[in-house]
């Protein structure tokens, strides 16, 4: 293993990291940084090479080339940086090629300045990170300072200073404030009347004639949302309306497709049928295919507060399955087999849900007379098997919260546009599963790409209210291909279509989604064909109407219930 060792080169990173060049004066290496590294373009080696996200293009390239200037000059940079003994054993561990070796450790450099950079005080605005010439972000009792021409001019605000005074300019309105004063006034320039004020809780000052302000309160009267990562020392600011907008350009197809479903939300409670049939045809060139046929029904009533399921299947076909192998005599018994067929040829699933309290309530006797098979001394499961009930508490849990937000918004039909719910998706993303609000711009981007493949307004060919979309062979993330079509009818919110999934292997497999109908009332058919294996073949049909019945939310009194544990 190579050892790093980062002192040799500290006081060129040092100097490279005071006196950072704005963006304007950055020179790039010759070939350019990205030609180096086999990309064409800056924006390809931006979005595959930018590790930390704190420098632009410009900025990266000009430390790089610096870093590469300085190791070619002096190559016992690079010796030192990766822990070799002399020149000798640099070149070996880069087979002979020392050119490839410079520029290796030169982006090495780089990458280490991003992260230097990174763990200050700093501060990152719709994504990108600020960059402060010569005055950087401070603490000051707890709060983050910032020198204000810097925050504002990144803003695309209009900055004048006038005897203590200080004004930004933006959007027809003016934000004004003075130092040593704890108050913000916002000002409509064209009536010339107050907006808004606002008490500061840090007073500004002045420091090496610069003029610091608390970041939250200035950056909340330009309008931002303002959040803190405190791992990594950062606030993070952003436009969330100009977000939400400009995503919701991408999808204005969608969007009407959207706009054009029934509301739900005069009624007190959903329904929803679903019923499958399920087909697996098993190849077998001795004895001939064999096809095990499953029905499943389900029906769910939900109202924004509660749910209640209940699920029905016969599995029997399931049990020949397994219990046809030879094998099988191996591992059950003959009282175990038949057990076994018996517990899978009526399973009844039931439900219930509590969104507010997180209590869920779980009833399945089929299940847990399986799980019992070889535990026939286990108290919990003896009682499940006669019908009680599984109770688990999802309160505090990351799925429990989701769950009760998306029920409300299904229920309610509060969904407002494409933009609003991927921004308010990835803002929960960050709270649930603490990703960091640092990559909040990255998780949207990322959402944004994926649904912008399928559903942008680019993908949609119009012919009156109905839109037509090909998809084209491409290469997903698994190194599957899809093709297909489909249509959203923006008139009366239909859709229609078929897409074909392939993955080519030792054991390709192929498959086949049609669907057709509206999100109240829709038919689909899957299927799944795995080469020279079976085809599993789906019917499904969903529909969903207003209903007078409530959803119980808990067992009946008196029904025994075991604790989740």
């Amino acid at each position: 293993m190579k050892k790093r060792n980062r002192f040799a080169a500290a006081a060129l990173a040092a100097l490279l990291l005071a006196g950072s060049a704005p963006s304007a004066l950055a020179l790039d290496a010759i070939p350019p940084m990205y030609q180096q590294f086999g990309y064409d373009s800056a924006e390809e080696y931006m979005e595959q090479e930018s590790y930390y996200g704190v420098f632009d293009y410009d900025t990266l390239s000009d430390h790089y080339r610096q870093h590469l200037d300085a190791v070619r000059s002096n190559p016992t940079l690079a010796v030192e940086y990766w822990g070799y003994d002399d020149l000798e054993g640099l070149s070996i561990g880069w087979d002979g090629d020392l050119e490839e070796c410079y520029r290796d450790t030169a982006r090495a450099l780089t990458n280490d300045d991003e992260y230097e950079l990174r763990c200050q005080l700093s501060v990152q605005l719709n994504g990108a990170y600020v960059h402060f010439a010569d005055a950087h972000p401070e603490k000051v009792n707890g709060r983050v300072m910032v020198p204000f021409r810097a925050i504002a001019e990144a803003l695309g605000a209009e900055v004048d200073y006038n005897a203590g005074a200080i004004t930004a300019k933006k959007n027809g309105q003016t934000l004004a404030f003075s130092l040593g004063g704890k108050q913000l006034t916002i000002t409509d320039d064209s009536t010339g009347k107050v907006i808004k004020t606002t008490a500061v809780d840090s007073t500004p000052y002045k420091k090496k004639g610069r003029t610091y302000v608390p970041v939250r309160f200035f950056a909340e009267g330009f309008g931002l949302t303002v959040q803190w990562e405190n791992s990594v020392q950062t606030a993070v600011l952003y436009d969330r309306a100009a977000l939400v907008s400009d995503i919701d350009s991408k999808f204005t197809v969608l969007n009407k497709w959207i706009k054009a479903q029934p509301s739900t939300e005069n009624a007190r409670t959903l329904r929803t049928v679903a019923t499958i049939g399920a087909v697996y045809t098993a190849f077998d060139t001795i004895d001939g295919d064999k096809d095990y046929k499953v029905d499943v029904k389900a029906e769910i009533l939900a109202n924004g507060q509660a749910v209640e399921a209940t699920v029905t299947v016969d599995l029997r076909v399931l049990a020949s399955y397994f219990l046809d192998d030879p094998q099988a005599d191996d591992v059950l018994t003959a009282a175990q087999a038949a057990l076994l067929r018996s517990a899978l040829s009526n399973v009844k699933l039931e439900l219930l849900c509590n969104a507010d309290s997180g209590d869920l309530y779980l009833k399945c006797p089929a299940v847990a007379k399986i799980l019992a098979i070889d535990e026939t001394d286990n108290a919990d499961l003896k009682a499940l098997s006669n019908g009680a009930w599984l109770h688990i508490n999802w309160a505090d849990s990351t799925f429990g919260a989701l769950f009760s937000e998306n029920l409300k918004i299904l229920k309610n039909n509060t969904f407002t546009s494409v933009g609003e719910s991927i921004v308010a998706s990835a803002e929960s993303a960050v709270v649930e599963y603490e990703l960091g609000w640092e990559y909040l711009y990255d998780d949207v981007a990322h959402k944004v790409n994926n649904l912008n493949d399928l559903l942008g307004d680019k993908k949609f060919t119009a012919s009156g209210s109905r839109y037509t979309a090909k998809l084209d062979k491409q290469n997903d993330d698994y190194g599957k291909t899809i093709t297909g079509s489909y249509m959203l009818n923006t008139a009366d919110g239909s859709f229609s279509g078929t897409l074909e999934s392939r993955s080519d292997s030792w054991n390709t497999t192929k498959t086949v989604l049609t669907f057709s109908g509206s999100v109240q009332n829709c038919k689909l058919n899957v299927t799944c064909h795995t080469k020279n294996t079976g085809i599993l073949s789906l019917d499904i049909t969903l529909t969903t109407t207003e209903s007078s019945v409530e959803p119980k939310n808990a067992p009946p009194a008196g029904d025994k219930i075991v604790e989740w544990t």
